[in-house]
């Protein structure tokens, strides 16, 4: 049976895990205007980003990109990761396991 449920219903900020099945951790960011997340890493990770509603500056490595409401960003969770909230901003955010190849 498929797992169902509302972004709207997750009251935990700035994050909410969208379910309780770990894998693939998909969440819920929620951040004010003007707030960021610090540089961070997700080594373990390939991430994907969408953003729902807002205006984010994503800062990866060494770049900046200006995302706006149905852009999504794909990217290895080793690079240094900080977004921005240059409005209240919603975003989607799943943290895919790497695979050996």
């Amino acid at each position: 049976m498929p797992d169902v449920t509302s972004l709207s219903a997750l009251e935990e900020a700035p994050h909410a895990e969208v379910f309780d099945d770990p894998t693939p951790r998909t969440v819920r960011l929620r951040l004010e205007a003007d707030e960021r997340v610090p540089k961070h890493r997700h080594p373990e990770s390939n991430v994907v980003l969408h953003v729902l509603s807002g205006a984010v500056e994503l800062t990866l490595g060494d770049d900046t990109y200006d995302l706006e409401p149905g852009d999504v960003v794909r990217f290895d969770g080793d690079r240094d990761v900080s977004p921005y909230a240059v409005e209240d901003s919603t975003a989607l955010v799943v943290f895919a396991p790497k695979t050996e190849s």
